[in-house]
């Protein structure tokens, strides 16, 4: 035996075209069979018998051909004698649901993207912009803070910053339930600079001068005012579900902080992101990261945390999907 020929992309297109043109001429058949228990079928027809519709396909059609709602009698039922066994109305009907999903989809991701560009904007408005790309705020951290302050080794930048923000401590507290949870205010990042202490000026003091001002402040809590890069200073990244917290510099690998949240180092299926299978969706901008191969630019504002949930592709499918959350 000879094997088939195989079928050009033309001679595809106009077979789905052909498809798609009996599914519109046998529409109000379908239509008309829907409402009974079963397909009523001439001996005309090749293949197997199609059940009952459920109630979503007939939307689904309904919605597909609205141009054929009003199509009913004998005349249809020749139509599908005639014209379309069941194999491939039941083909014609996958293709448009599947249609139909797509463009949900899309509906579904230009919604949310209004609604996450207003919570970036929040994001953004938490703290004060003062140009440079720096930006001012105030932490309000109960006692003991947890954070561990050292002068910065840098002979051009005086004063101090936090070196340390300690685990479990009321500073990675606040972290976890401004990044994670995703309430009110701001918090605190390595390499932040101190600037004052209840409204006290320490921006050229000494870190005795800060114990002494935490010390005496005759109060539970201290209101920390920080100064923060926002373009070349590090970034928090948060890997979801875990919650695992990683503080990652410009220019490293993503990879080092999903390494960090797994405990060891991980394995990918490709070096550039092509297989899908390592993806997450940043949770504010919805923005795709690609573990392996992406690294952490200045393009972030880490006034904001980044905070990945996996979202995973089938392999291959990734170079058909909108990247970087594109709509």
């Amino acid at each position: 035996t000879m094997a088939p020929a195989a079928i050009s992309l033309a001679q595809y297109e106009g077979k789905a075209a052909g498809m798609l043109a009996a599914l519109t001429a046998s529409i109000g058949v379908f239509r008309a069979a829907t409402a009974t228990t079963s397909f009523v079928q001439t001996p005309t027809v090749v293949g197997p018998a199609v059940p009952k519709a459920s109630a979503n396909l007939r939307a689904i059609v309904a919605t597909a051909a609205p141009e054929a709602a009003d199509a009913t009698g004998t005349a249809p039922m020749q139509t599908w004698s005639a014209g379309m066994s069941a194999p491939v109305l039941v083909l014609a009907l996958r293709m448009a649901a599947a249609c139909q999903q797509r463009q949900q989809r899309r509906q579904r991701r230009r919604a949310e993207a209004v609604q996450l560009h207003a919570t970036r904007t929040e994001w953004y408005r938490r703290a004060k912009r003062i140009g440079g790309d720096r930006a001012v705020f105030d932490v309000v951290v109960p006692k003991p803070m947890g954070i561990k302050l050292e002068n910065f080794p840098q002979q051009f930048r005086k004063g101090m910053g936090v070196s340390q923000v300690v685990p479990g401590g009321n500073a990675d507290t606040i972290n976890r339930k401004v990044c994670i949870e995703d309430e009110p205010g701001m918090w605190v990042l390595e390499g932040d600079q101190l600037l004052a202490i209840d409204g006290t000026d320490c921006e050229d003091g000494t870190i005795q001068d800060v114990v002494d001002l935490v010390s005496n402040n005759g109060k539970d809590e201290v209101t920390l005012t920080l100064l923060r890069d926002t373009r070349k200073g590090p970034v928090k990244v948060v890997v979801m579900p875990d919650g695992a917290m990683e503080t990652i510099r410009r220019g490293c690998r993503l990879s080092a902080a999903a390494e960090y949240a797994k405990g060891g180092e991980l394995k990918y299926g490709c070096i550039d992101g092509w297989c899908g299978t390592c993806w997450h969706r940043e949770r504010v901008t919805n923005m795709i990261f690609k573990p392996c191969c992406d690294v952490i630019t200045e393009d972030w504002d880490n006034v904001m945390p980044l905070v990945i949930f996996p979202k995973p592709e089938k392999v291959g499918d990734s170079t058909f999907l909108n990247p970087r959350g594109a709509i």
